[in-house]
C-alpha cells in the first residue's frame, strides 16, 4: 500500500470527522479509559449507547493500568514468576503487542513502565529532574518484552523478572474498536464512524452513500478545514504523536514516547504518524512503533510490512 508524506511545521494534530448534513445521523458518545468515545450512524437506537459503554467499561476493568483493581494492575503488583491466570482479552492484546515487537526490532515494548515512570510520564507524575545515565541503565534492567511469556490455554502470563510491569495502552484503544466493530455489526449496524481516544473506524458508507471522509487538521486551520481529507470505507486510522505529553526541564522538552533501545524519549523530526489498516489494533500499535523508530527506519519498516502511512514532520525535537 502507498505511503504519504507531508512536511509541515505543526505542534498538534487531531482527527476530525466531516459529516454530511443532508442526511439525518445521530451522534452518541461517552467516556472511557481516561478519554472519550463517539459513534456516528443513522442506525443507532437507544440501546446502542449502553451497548458500547458497557463493553468499554468491561474492557477498562481488564486492560487499564490506572485502575488499581484491573487485571493489568493485579499482574503488575504481583512479584510471582509463576504462571498467573488472566482474562483472555489481555492475552490477545499482549500477543498482538509481542507480534508487532517481533516485526519491528522490539520498538513496541509494553514493559517500559520503569522508564516511563523515571521520565515522569507514569502514575507518579512529572519528574523533578532529568534522569541520569545510571538511573536509565538501572531502569532498563527491569524492562524487556522478551521477559514476558504468554499462554493461550488456559490464558495466563508469566514474568521472568519479579518487578516486570506491563502497559498495553499503545494498543488497547485499537483493540476495543475492533471488538466493537464486530459487536455493532451483530446488532444490525452496517454503516458507522466509531472513534475511541482519537483512533477511528470507518465502517460501510456515510449517510450520503459515499465513503466516510476523515480529515486531518492542524490547530492553525479554520475549524472544518482539513489539511487532507481521506475517504475511508471498512478501514481504520490510528495516530501517534509527540505533541500530547511532554516533559519540560531546564529549557529542554522531552517526548513521552520512550525508545526501548536507548531508554530515552525519541528525538527526531516526526510530529505524528497515522496508520491506515483494516484492523484498528494493528493500526494503533504500528502508529506508536513507527513514531518510535523515526522517519528513516520507520519508513523502511513500513514499506517492508506494506503499511499505509501518513507522516507529518516538523523540526527535530
Amino acid at each position: 500500500m502507498p505511503s504519504f508524506h507531508h512536511c509541515l511545521l505543526v505542534i498538534t494534530m487531531f482527527v476530525m470527522f466531516q459529516a454530511c448534513h443532508r442526511h439525518e445521523e445521530s451522534l452518541i458518545g461517552g467516556t472511557t479509559m481516561g478519554t472519550t468515545w463517539s459513534l456516528r450512524s443513522e442506525q443507532t437506537t437507544t440501546e446502542t449507547q449502553h451497548l458500547v459503554q458497557n463493553h468499554l467499561d468491561r474492557r477498562e476493568a481488564v486492560l487499564s493500568h490506572w485502575k488499581p483493581d484491573s487485571a493489568v494492575s493485579r499482574f503488575n503488583d504481583s512479584h510471582s514468576t509463576d504462571w498467573q491466570p488472566v482474562p483472555r482479552e489481555l492475552i490477545q492484546v499482549v500477543s498482538l503487542a509481542r507480534d508487532i515487537a517481533s516485526k519491528t526490532e522490539g520498538a513496541l515494548d509494553i514493559t517500559l513502565a520503569p522508564l516511563i515512570d523515571l521520565w515522569g510520564f507514569g502514575a507518579s507524575g512529572l519528574s523533578s529532574s532529568i534522569p541520569s545515565g545510571t538511573q536509565i541503565a538501572e531502569a532498563q534492567t527491569r524492562c524487556g518484552w522478551s521477559h514476558l511469556q504468554v499462554r493461550l490455554d488456559p490464558p495466563a502470563l508469566k514474568k521472568d523478572l519479579p518487578n516486570l510491569r506491563i502497559n498495553v495502552a499503545s494498543i488497547t484503544e485499537g483493540f476495543v474498536i475492533d471488538e466493537l466493530i464486530a459487536l455493532l455489526k451483530q446488532h444490525g449496524l452496517s454503516d458507522f464512524l466509531l472513534e475511541v481516544g482519537g483512533e477511528v473506524a470507518a465502517i460501510g458508507h456515510a449517510p450520503d452513500g459515499k465513503p466516510w471522509r476523515v480529515g486531518i487538521q492542524t490547530p492553525e486551520a479554520t475549524p472544518g478545514d482539513a489539511m487532507q481529507t481521506i475517504p475511508l470505507k471498512d478501514l481504520c486510522i490510528a495516530t501517534s504523536g509527540n505533541y500530547r505529553q511532554r516533559f519540560e526541564k531546564d529549557g529542554q522538552s522531552f517526548s513521552h514516547l520512550i525508545d526501548p533501545r536507548t531508554g530515552h524519549p525519541v528525538v527526531h523530526a516526526l510530529t505524528s504518524v497515522s496508520v491506515i489498516h483494516p484492523a484498528c489494533a494493528l493500526a494503533d500499535g504500528y502508529a506508536t512503533t513507527l513514531m518510535i523508530l523515526g522517519p528513516e527506519r520507520g519508513r523502511e519498516i513500513a514499506d517492508k510490512l506494506g503499511l499505509q502511512v501518513i507522516w507529518i514532520t516538523g523540526p527535530s525535537q
